[in-house]
């Protein structure tokens, strides 16, 4: 990939609409949490309930919700496991792609 479509803050506003329709649509209010990681042609961006962010609010924290990984191409995003680390599964994502490359 050349340079990348997205930056950072792209990504993050990115993931902020994400989680606006997840809660328009019933879904937990979410806010995202810590810096996006750049994973080569991909930002990876995590995100909590905003009550436990904001309010500390223990019992609201979510569980089993895995990070969104934003494309820096523009393509489609979507949301990793929670089952194992983000740098797990965005190397077999990086080693998957690059078998289908060769």
């Amino acid at each position: 990939m050349s340079e990348p479509v997205l930056d950072p803050g792209a990504a993050q506003a990115v993931v902020r609409r994400i989680l606006a329709e997840r809660e328009a649509e019933g879904g937990t209010p979410c806010v995202l949490y810590g810096e996006p990681k750049d994973y080569g042609d991909w930002w990876v961006q995590g995100y909590q309930s905003r009550a436990f962010v904001e309010d500390g609010e223990e019992n609201a924290a979510l569980a089993g919700n895995g990070p969104i990984v934003v494309p820096k191409d523009g393509s489609e995003p979507f949301a990793l496991s929670s089952a194992l680390p983000a740098a797990v599964q965005m190397e077999q994502l990086r080693k998957a792609r690059s078998a289908d490359s060769s």
